[in-house]
């Protein structure tokens, strides 16, 4: 992995020589995806290149506050449809992917790994990318913390309102600076403090409308515990959920004497997510991997096509208990 120094050099290289920069966040975008693909659209304006975001969910579909950022900067920053990528690309187009480095979490699924970069902090696996660039640091807290860092290094000025949507993107990866915070965790934070983002405005990305809150109360009042010391929260069958709903309740259960929690449910057009969160001792990366997902050790997901929550759930046991050994009764939250 390139230090952040030499991400710089060879990042500004690749931008000053290529015709456009077009940035992809992952699917069902948030603000740790949003935020770093706008960080990277303006170092790329900074450097005097045409850049765009493409944004292939419906914006009805994404986080409630990850729509207001997107109607917030619509007037500074290019955020385009997938039909309209198709458009734009040229062969000199340079692809920017943020906050994943996976074909199933892209819209879409092949780049000329020539005029591709990554940069993310999820852990890279035989899926990954080939690339001709790539900064993935599972040791960082967020994609927001690595771009912060990268604007810092090209000593650009960052404006207030992509301050606060940094900051908001290391606000949920950290679950509000709670887990996997370090040195420089805090001192990125602390330079988007300086440059106008403010803990109020941040937080307020994370009101919550109150259908959405009475879900994801809902999916946390169903939670049952394996072993006493792993969450499982399994949705309704009929009811759709977002993966933002999901992981909020993933993310509540760390509040108790749990090691890693696991929330579960429908999506929509057939597909079943799962939401992993732990503390120290388990890896959920490690165990979305062996569902086709990935993640860091705090913070991992998965979708399944074609399953029904309970065969979700079983799958999910299956690699939690390996070896069948007998499990202690569930026990009702």
């Amino acid at each position: 992995m390139l230090d952040v120094k030499n991400l710089k050099i060879n990042l500004e290289s690749l931008i000053l020589n290529c015709d456009k920069v077009i940035v992809f966040p992952h699917k069902s975008a948030d603000f740790d995806a949003i935020a770093s693909s706008l960080g990277i659209s303006l170092i790329s304006t900074e450097l005097n290149k045409e850049s765009h975001i493409v944004v292939g969910d419906p914006i009805y579909k994404l986080d409630h506050g990850v729509q207001t950022v997107i109607e917030q900067v619509k007037d500074n920053y290019s955020i385009i449809r997938l039909d309209d990528y198709e458009k734009e690309k040229t062969d000199n187009t340079l692809n920017i992917i943020c906050d994943y480095n996976k074909p199933q979490l892209s819209w879409v699924n092949s780049f000329d790994k020539e005029k591709l970069v990554i940069i993310d902090h999820h852990d890279k696996d035989n899926e990954t990318f080939e690339s001709n660039l790539e900064h993935i640091d599972s040791s960082s807290s967020s994609a927001s913390e690595i771009v912060t860092s990268l604007i810092n290094n090209f000593e650009i000025k960052i404006p207030d309102n992509i301050a606060n949507v940094l900051l908001a993107g290391i606000l949920l990866d950290t679950n509000r600076l709670s887990k996997n915070v370090t040195s420089d965790t805090m001192r990125n934070v602390t330079l988007l403090l300086e440059s106008g983002a403010t803990m109020e405005q941040a937080n307020s990305f994370f009101s919550e409308d109150f259908k959405s809150d009475r879900k994801v109360q809902e999916l946390i009042n169903s939670t049952k515990f394996l072993n006493y010391t792993i969450g499982l929260i399994m949705g309704e069958d009929d009811k759709e959920y977002t993966k933002e709903e999901l992981a909020k309740a993933a993310d509540y259960l760390l509040k108790y004497q749990v090691d890693a929690s696991y929330a579960i449910g429908n999506i929509g057009d057939g597909i079943v997510s799962i939401s992993a969160r732990s503390k120290d001792s388990v890896n959920v990366g490690n165990v979305m991997r062996e569902l086709k997902g990935g993640g860091t050790q705090f913070s991992g997901a998965t979708k399944l096509k074609d399953v029904s929550i309970e065969e979700a759930g079983e799958r999910l046991m299956k690699i939690i208990f390996p070896n069948h050994f007998e499990r202690k009764p569930l026990k009702k939250y």
